[in-house]
């Protein structure tokens, strides 16, 4: 199965789903950070090619937020570039599993906003709370939220789906 840059989920997202008002960078880490967990809670391997850490705002793709920090609260409307001269990433149509996930999220997700998303990822019980409490609500540099944690979280919320 390929891993995918966030960047290219998050280009996803707005190839898909931005509409005219575009999507927010907070927002977007959110959005991807969902993907990136019920992905887990179903696959073995990561989705992506980098797992979220632990931030103030909840929990965010180091590299998503280089590429997307320019853009502030602004609503973004189209794909990115990594770089300049390279077409945006994305996930091919053709990934129906990816695709799939990726519009199952804006179904479940989309109609929230930025702190709502934030507010979500906080909750107690979530992975990013129970990695935070660890580290007495402080947010050291580059820490990765673990996969098990945020897999275990995923796979709980998949089965009360089901149930």
């Amino acid at each position: 199965m390929p891993k995918y840059t966030p960047l290219a989920v998050a280009n996803t997202f707005l190839a898909r789903h931005a509409g005219s008002a575009g999507i927010d960078h907070m927002k977007l880490q959110k959005l991807v950070y969902y993907a990136y967990g019920w992905w887990l809670a179903y696959q073995p391997e990561p989705l992506l090619t980098e797992g979220p850490e632990l931030w103030k705002h909840g929990p965010v793709f180091s590299s998503l937020y280089r590429t997307l920090a320019s853009s502030r609260s602004a609503g973004i409307i189209e794909p990115q570039k990594a770089v300049p001269f390279s077409l945006p990433p994305t996930v091919p149509e053709a990934d129906d599993q990816a695709i799939g996930l990726i519009d199952w999220i804006w179904g479940k997700y989309g109609q929230f906003g930025s702190f709502k998303l934030s507010d979500m990822t906080h909750a107690k019980g979530t992975p990013w709370q129970i990695e935070a409490e660890k580290n007495n609500y402080r947010v050291p540099m580059h820490h990765k939220i673990p996969d098990g944690l945020i897999s275990d979280c995923f796979k709980k919320e998949a089965e009360a789906l089901d149930n």
